[in-house]
């Protein structure tokens, strides 16, 4: 999908359909992951690709009762460094943009209980859940929605 088309397209999708996600898909995703920014390179990050049913419905219990999450076929879970944070919401962004160009939708879930997350994946606990994502293809077209004019939230000072 061409760059343009996928910004536009691109919105939060909370219902998705049960079908698996293409390897061919999920590689491009791995793919943006690993070319996403970082500061100083540092690549201080992991994601984490849940497909397991079980633990899935777990994470999406301590998602502060999101159930559209365990919906999903595939849930991401972003850990970062302490302190790197910032680096998360690029690598997050990169790998949700290559997820729309495939026709799979996502949303960004900032509201879970961290520690219940953290106790899931003992094997990062020198790290911090920061995003969950949970991915699929969606069970129906989200709507545009009305965005403020160009002049109302970009600024050029010369």
């Amino acid at each position: 999908m061409e760059f343009q088309k996928v910004i536009n397209v691109r919105r939060a999708v909370r219902g998705y359909k049960s079908d698996p996600i293409p390897e061919k898909a999920m590689d491009l995703m791995k793919e943006a992951i690993r070319r996403a920014p970082t500061g100083n390179n540092h690549q201080s990050f992991k994601v984490v690709f849940v497909r397991n049913a079980s633990l899935r419905m777990q994470i999406a219990e301590k998602a502060c009762h999101q159930a559209f999450i365990s919906e999903a076929p595939v849930i991401a879970v972003v850990f970062s460094e302490k302190g790197h944070e910032f680096n998360a919401a690029i690598v997050t962004d990169h790998m949700v943009l290559a997820a729309t160009s495939e026709g799979i939708g996502t949303c960004w879930v900032g509201w879970f209980e961290r520690e219940i997350i953290e106790s899931l994946f003992p094997q990062y606990n020198d790290m911090v859940p920061c995003i969950l994502v949970p991915m699929g293809y969606a069970n129906d077209v989200a709507e545009d929605k009305p965005r403020k004019s160009m002049d109302e939230i970009v600024v050029v000072i010369d």
